[in-house]
């Protein structure tokens, strides 16, 4: 008997949140990866199957069936004062970014120079800004939307800005990497249409990256991907603009 389209796509959200992957689903159901994906994208999902995901997931059975576990309970924007506290400390921001990749807590520990009184501390922290929630052994859930986003020129903007000359730092050459940069001129719809090509890109490789946190740690490389599009001159052309925009 298949689920509603509804109910499904509120429990692949809350799979998502609690970095549960299909290849763990898999497991915990007796079946093949491949074959848990296009139950899912079927909806062909038993009411034994569902439940037994929900054990696995530690999620609220009644309350996915009533439809609550939607991202309405989830964090699109934090204020800039939550902002302000992930960049106040490198250590905190450090567990944040690996907790926004989906690293576990064990993994953390064995791959940075942080304590576990330290990395418990910092989970706390951000469990109480609504960042995560946590979870019975160090597990957590990540709290933040889809449609999650920073404040535009806020403090997380500003201190990646600051950090980009870093960023740059490479010919690019490597199998991993790639820089292009293409400049053209487009009507305004088709710069709209554009940047929301852009936007599902960035979607999904976010969707990919937790696609993959059941993979070792070691098995999953960096990769950072920056996004940005706006009418821009080099200074020296701007100089010889006839009629420069107003600034």
């Amino acid at each position: 008997m298949g689920q509603s389209a509804d109910l499904v796509n509120a429990l692949k959200r809350e799979l998502r949140a609690r970095r549960i992957t299909y290849l763990q689903v898999a497991a915990a159901l007796g079946m093949a990866e491949s074959s848990v994906k296009r139950m899912f994208s079927s909806g062909n999902l038993t009411l034994e199957r569902l439940e037994t995901i929900c054990e696995l997931a530690e999620i609220d059975y009644g309350v996915l069936v009533r439809g609550r576990t939607n991202d309405e309970n989830l964090v699109t924007i934090l204020t800039e004062k939550q902002e302000a506290e992930l960049v106040s400390t490198p250590k905190l921001f450090l567990v944040a970014v690996c907790l926004m990749n989906l690293v576990s807590y064990d993994e953390i520990l064995s791959t940075y120079t942080i304590t576990a009184a330290e990395l418990v501390g910092h989970m706390v922290r951000l469990d109480r800004i609504g960042f995560i929630r946590l979870l019975p052994n160090n597990r957590y859930r990540l709290l933040l939307a889809r449609t999650f986003g920073w404040i535009p020129n806020g403090p997380m903007q500003q201190f990646f800005k600051a950090n980009v000359p870093s960023f740059f730092r490479s010919d690019f050459s490597a199998a991993n990497e790639l820089l292009l940069l293409v400049n053209v001129r487009l009507t305004p719809a088709h710069i709209g249409n554009f940047l929301d090509r852009l936007m599902r890109v960035a979607r999904d490789i976010s969707d990919q990256h937790t696609e993959d946190a059941g993979a070792p740690l070691s098995e999953r490389k960096l990769l950072s991907l920056l996004i940005a599009a706006r009418p821009w001159h080099m200074e020296f052309m701007q100089e010889m603009l006839r009629n420069p925009p107003a600034a």
